[in-house]
């Protein structure tokens, strides 16, 4: 063995990392606490990362002082801050400090399980994670392991994110297809004549989802060579039973066969969410695999209020949540089960696993690896594990609430609001999809001066042939003001847009009653003017004016394929929303007004310069049971 070796020492030492390491949680800490005095969102253009960072790696080490001193330029001000009071764009990046804590110790411990005796903790700590899970979120005991249930057959695995989640049950559902489908199809090799090759039954093979489903699933059918058809939804964002219905009777009369159904509780694009109960029965009676994501909404299931939402669950075969969207855990933690181990494990373990893989006393295969492509496994069961101990599950309600409870305050703007409308599903989560009445091109200027200020940060989506702009409440401790400086903000650039609206389309008709009501909300305006009205009306006209060499500077970041910002659409007709626009201006009479009510649907001026719904609401009644109010009733509902 040679001797005389030198010594290696690394560029940081304990006591180095000691030192650094009271420093980045110190900065962490100032960052979490200070993040709503810098913009939501940063004004950098593409590119510019190359002109600050060198081009290439340093041949020496450098240290960590320097690096921390380059924070600020390399990082923060590239950064969009999704924890910021008025970033409501997408949906919430989860984040707590306790979830940040359990990260720090699975790094530190840096232990690959890819096998129960690699890291005996990691396989048992996920399990019994995902039980808790699953027992506190109320699904079907199905689901738990045999350790929770010894009478299961199910399994849950912690993923990367929904879309892998998602792309494993597509294939679990493919290979058990293509088993199921052998007896019935020998293969060339036992008959040369009539067989049929893998590649045969695979071509028979059509997958089903919701329209309003989010892209990824329609990637996982690409990866997986699989024909896939979106389904219709209603008005509301639901597939209806006689939708998949027909569907797959006009499908196997042309000698396809159905196996997979992807349905939804709380869509990307507008929250809204299947019947279970409609599509469940229908995917049983075709014996089709039915999988659920939830991976915004699924989060919600803890609170009984909302228990209705997981009627049919039990015609489920798969699920996931994503707990980094609203349970307060750091990427990547997303919540699958599986009805049945033994389907998921023979795709990706091989039909022999049953005696090749190592297994437990009571037969649960710990070999979570098993489960997905990557052999490589973080523990990150821990950071899970920490925030549902340190919040407990009636911390985690309280948040859900909060922001439900938000959702409705912001929703009840939008609803006393003649020049906007509201769209999507019948209950919104944390989630408000808005537009303004009238054109798509109007809708999409004005999401695009929303975001062009940098002051606050929303993203368009789709609903049919309409595009909506998306209000998601994201901070953890979101509050009234935040949706009351939010509105603020739209409500001033609506009236700038519709103003400079009103000289292009002055002789339309389709946009007659909008410019009606925009003249109105401008005289209540005049009388009763925010305390900061002025200001932020010039603000929003330095916007729309800029606004066309804003989105010529950021034309790289557009996405080319026609996908909604927020992901919700895959490859779409990139003229459907210009053909809603040609038919609302040769059918005017699409677009309705109610002129029975009044702007705000009360008489009295007084509420006109109220900024905050809540204390709206408190006046109201005050008015409403006022001597005044008695003697002469008004002729409108005040109820909020």
């Amino acid at each position: 063995m040679p001797r005389g070796l030198p010594e290696v020492v690394p560029p940081m030492s304990s006591d180095q990392f000691r030192k650094y390491g009271y420093k980045v949680v110190d900065w962490a800490v100032e960052f979490m606490n200070t993040v709503n005095n810098r913009n939501p969102t940063s004004d950098v253009k593409p590119g510019w990362l190359w002109k600050v960072v060198p081009t290439q790696a340093p041949e020496n080490g450098e240290s960590f002082e320097s690096i921390l001193n380059d924070l600020e330029k390399v990082v923060c001000h590239g950064m969009a801050h999704w924890q910021h009071r008025l970033f409501f764009a997408y949906f919430p990046a989860g984040n707590s400090w306790p979830s940040i804590l359990g990260d720090i110790f699975s790094n530190a411990m840096a232990a690959n399980g890819q096998t129960w005796y690699s890291c005996p903790v990691s396989t048992e700590l996920e399990n019994i994670v995902m039980d808790w899970c699953c027992k506190f979120l109320g699904l079907p005991a199905f689901f738990l392991s045999t350790y929770s249930e010894p009478r299961s057959h199910g399994q849950g695995i912690l993923q990367c994110s929904a879309s892998e989640a998602i792309f494993y049950s597509m294939i679990w559902a493919r290979e058990d297809a293509v088993r199921q489908l052998r007896p019935r199809f020998p293969s060339k090799k036992d008959d040369p004549v009539n067989g049929k090759t893998r590649a045969d039954l695979l071509n028979m093979l059509v997958a089903y989802c919701n329209n309003e489903c989010h892209c990824c699933v329609e990637r996982a059918a690409m990866m997986g060579c699989i024909r896939i058809r979106k389904l219709k939804a209603d008005k509301k964002g639901v597939v209806r039973s006689t939708t998949l219905l027909n569907t797959i009777e006009e499908d196997m009369a042309k000698g396809l066969i159905p196996f997979f159904h992807c349905a939804i509780i709380g869509s990307t694009g507008v929250t809204s969410y299947d019947d279970l109960m409609e599509v469940g029965p229908v995917c049983q009676k075709y014996h089709i695999w039915l999988h659920v994501d939830a991976a915004y909404a699924g989060s919600a299931f803890c609170c009984p209020e909302l228990a209705y939402l997981k009627q049919g669950y039990e015609y489920v075969w798969s699920t996931n949540i994503n707990t980094n969207k609203w349970m307060m855990c750091n990427f990547e933690a997303s919540l699958h089960w599986v009805r049945y181990r033994t389907k998921a494990l023979a795709a990706f373990a091989g039909p022999k696993w049953e005696s090749t893989t190592y297994q437990y006393p009571n037969n649960v295969p710990p070999d979570l690896k098993h489960y997905g492509v990557a052999s490589s496994r973080r523990l990150r069961a821990y950071k899970l594990y920490c925030v549902i101990r340190n919040y407990g599950v009636e911390g985690i309600r309280r948040y859900i609430r909060n922001h439900v409870s938000l959702a409705r305050l912001f929703e009840a703007y939008v609803e006393r609001d003649p020049r906007f409308e509201l769209c999507g599903g019948s209950f919104r989560f944390g989630l408000v999809t808005f537009r303004l009445k009238g054109y798509n091109s109007l809708t999409q200027k004005l999401n695009d001066a929303i975001n062009a200020s940098h002051k606050i940060h929303m993203v368009p989506s789709h609903f049919h042939d309409k595009v909506v702009i998306r209000f998601a409440l994201c901070a953890e401790y979101a509050n009234e003001r935040d949706v009351d400086d939010a509105w603020n903000a739209i409500d001033h650039h609506a009236t700038e847009i519709l103003h400079e609206a009103q000289e292009e389309f002055k002789n339309d008709r389709a946009m007659r009653d909008t410019f009606v009501q925009q003249r109105k909300h401008d005289t209540y305006f005049d009388y009763f003017p925010h305390p900061d009205h002025a200001e932020k009306l010039a603000e929003a006209q330095h916007v729309a004016k800029n606004l066309a060499k804003s989105l010529a500077e950021d034309a790289l970041i557009k996405d080319a394929d026609n996908t909604a910002v927020d992901g919700s659409w895959g490859n779409g007709d990139p003229d459907a929303f210009a053909s809603y626009d040609k038919k609302l201006r040769d059918n005017p009479e699409m677009v309705r007004f109610n002129f029975d009510e009044d702007y705000l649907h009360t008489d009295d001026p007084q509420l006109y310069k109220v900024a905050s719904m809540l204390h709206l609401a408190m006046l109201q009644s005050t008015v409403a049971n006022s001597p005044e109010s008695k003697k002469s009733k008004s002729r409108h509902s005040t109820d909020v």
